[in-house]
């Protein structure tokens, strides 16, 4: 509360010395102090805005700065206006002298020093959060802060710049031109140079890494400041200082008190493009138009015909340099056919890593987008190219009537959005990069499918290898060294002795038999190398006979291992088969899904049941066995209307 009283205090009396500066130009023979009308009306108007402006500052936000700057800085210019009316016609014009004119008239000399330097300075430095970037920031703004004392302390001894502020009154007493030289062009002149210098570096990398609010709160003050720093030490007319110093309330206003500014990035690149083509296309015409009348000037053709001509000459180029305006300000949608070749040029010279950023990096291009990226249906990121996209554009990805992905297209600032002709060209190139995506995913399911099939293969191998060698192998040895000994026996006529070898040779033999047929039994089936086992199984059921109808129900499985994917088949298949068989079924019904960390796999028919003393075959038992070799589990319930098969695999050994 005590903030605010005090700036009200401050606008109040402000006021109060503006209606009297006015008052002062109403008195007689104030014509005579030339343009102080014109004065007190531009600089306190100018200066009770600068107030106004720290007062809504202050009052909504009283720890910022820049509310107190702008206070103090707009004080200071009012004193200016009401020292310098009170000075220059009490001391000049009114009879008798005004009280202590002379000394208000000195006073005022230099008090509109902050006014012009502050904001390209001080202001600069502090907006748009009221503090300072970094340390280093506190020593130019110091030296700032020490110029204005030194030039606001020393400018009234000077009799130059006494004599312009307060024509008709007897100067002060004037310092030593070598000492006035000093402060003014030893001191003053380089410490302001420098530390301008300084904030402004700082400010333009500010500017370049700044986020949005903050790039487009400094880009409307630097667009602002900018022309008042040039129009300060510069001969320019003095309407085009006052705008600038009007404006920079309004703009600091503007960018502190609201979030979203008015889209300063768009505007100033748009005009700057467009600036600078008028101005290309101005010079050109002029000079071709003065280079065609001097040589048509002692010719009987007027001067219009060699403008119009001229004109004519130069639409070609006017339509060239609007198209590549066109093109940097709203990207390829003038084009779309353009754009779609730029596509196909970046895809067409890129490596496969690079495939996809490529292409986003033209669908950001066409319509001008800091960045672009790709994400999957489950949102993962699949590619991007620049900046993340934020608040931005959304396409689906479409290949097929089936979703790929999604295009997200980051937005171009806080107020530029996509336009109807950006939205299209989107679409547009959002169909060759679905297509894109969907070659990718293809490419990495064929990759993964790949690995998968030299995984199983050489897991397959090496279990081949181990039960030829482990088991098979030495069977074989053994009976070929058997047959070798009763060959050895027969060639001494001992027949009696070779009988029992010959036992022992087909012991080995029925024993290689089984051993053979469990090998063959563990072969991983073809069709797994090349389908999931769904399909797998699919497939199998497409080639039983016509006479029995088959239900197939498989959830979506996870990749399995090859053990449990080979045991589930052969399991399912050998059910199937049995079914066929011997049950004389109608219908079946074949069943797999995930129940926790298992895999369920039920097979049920209609059929007649296995009747009670029957033997157990090869096939139960050969799944019987599949099963328990994992660690997995095997039922089976068969009545007079059907049988139904009930196998869990864990999907990781125990």
């Amino acid at each position: 509360m005590a903030a605010r009283a005090v700036a009200g205090t401050v606008v109040l009396l402000s006021t109060a010395v503006l209606a009297f500066a006015g008052w002062i130009t109403s008195l007689p023979h104030a014509e005579r102090l030339g343009d102080n009308a014109y004065f007190v009306g531009v600089v306190g108007g100018a200066s009770l805005e600068w107030e106004l402006t720290g007062l809504v500052l202050v009052w909504l936000r009283p720890r910022n700065v820049l509310g107190w700057l702008f206070l103090a800085t707009g004080a200071s210019s009012m004193c200016q206006v009401g020292l310098n009316g009170y000075g220059v016609y009490g001391a000049a014009i009114a009879r008798p002298a005004w009280p202590a004119a002379d000394v208000a008239a000195a006073a005022s000399t230099a008090l509109w020093m902050p006014a012009v330097v502050a904001p390209s300075t001080i202001v600069l430095a502090y907006y748009p959060n009221g503090r300072l970037a970094a340390r280093w920031w506190r020593w130019p703004v110091a030296a700032v802060v020490t110029t204005l004392v030194l030039l606001t302390t020393v400018l009234p001894f000077g009799p130059e710049m006494f004599a312009d502020a307060a024509p008709g009154v007897d100067a002060p007493p004037a310092l030593p031109p070598l000492l006035l030289g000093i402060v003014l062009l030893g001191i003053c002149v380089p410490l302001l140079a420098l530390s301008t210098l300084a904030i402004w570096v700082g400010t333009v990398a500010r500017l370049v890494s700044a986020k949005p609010p903050e790039r487009q709160q400094l880009a409307w003050l630097v667009c602002v400041v900018g022309p008042l720093l040039a129009t300060t030490y510069l001969d320019v007319p003095r309407p085009a200082l006052a705008i600038c110093v009007y404006l920079v309330p309004v703009v600091v206003a503007v960018g502190v008190l609201r979030y979203r500014l008015l889209g300063i990035e768009a505007v100033v690149r748009r005009g700057v493009v467009y600036a600078s083509l008028t101005g290309m296309v101005i010079v050109v015409y002029v000079g071709v138009t003065a280079l065609a009348g001097s040589t048509l000037d002692r010719r009987p053709l007027p001067g219009v015909m060699a403008a119009g001509l001229v004109a004519v000459l130069l639409t070609p180029a006017r339509a060239r340099l609007q198209l590549a305006a066109d093109r940097l300000v709203y990207g390829a949608r003038q084009d779309p056919l353009d754009a779609l070749a730029r596509l196909g040029d970046q895809v067409a010279s890129a490596d496969e890593p690079g495939l996809l950023p490529a292409a986003l990096h033209s669908v950001a291009d066409a319509v001008r987008a800091p960045g672009a990226r790709v994400a999957a249906l489950d949102g993962s990121p699949l590619g991007a190219w620049g900046s993340p996209p934020v608040h931005g554009h959304t396409v689906a990805l479409q290949v097929g009537g089936r979703d790929v992905g999604i295009l997200e297209v980051a937005r171009r600032d806080p107020v530029d959005t996509y336009t109807e002709a950006d939205v299209r060209l989107l679409a547009a190139m959002a169909a060759q990069v679905a297509v894109l995506v969907r070659a990718l995913e293809l490419t990495q399911a064929l990759q993964i499918q790949r690995d998968r099939v030299v995984a199983v293969t050489r897991a397959e191998r090496d279990r081949l290898r181990r039960d030829l060698h482990d088991g098979l192998g030495p069977s074989l040895s053994g009976m070929s060294l058997g047959l070798q000994a009763a060959s050895l026996v027969l060639a001494t006529g001992d027949t009696a002795g070779c009988a029992p070898l010959l036992n022992r040779v087909r012991a080995e033999v029925a024993t290689a038999v089984p051993e053979i047929r469990r090998i063959i039994d563990g072969l991983r089936p073809t069709v797994l190398d090349t389908l999931p086992l769904g399909e797998a199984i699919r497939r199998h059921v497409r080639t039983l006979p016509p006479g029995l109808s088959t239900e197939v129900s498989i959830a979506d499985l996870p990749p399995l291992s090859p053990d449990v994917e080979t045991a589930a088949y052969r399991i399912v298949t050998e059910a199937l088969t049995n079914t066929i068989r011997h049950a004389r079924a109608r219908r079946c019904g074949v069943s797999l899904a995930l129940r926790g960390r298992s895999l369920h796999i039920v097979v049920g028919d209609d059929g007649a049941g296995i009747s009670e003393g029957t033997a157990t075959g090869m096939g139960l038992a050969s799944m019987r066995r599949r099963a328990q070799a994992l660690g997995g589990t095997f039922a089976l319930d068969s009545t007079p209307r059907g049988t139904t098969l009930t196998v869990t695999l864990p999907l990781e050994k125990p």
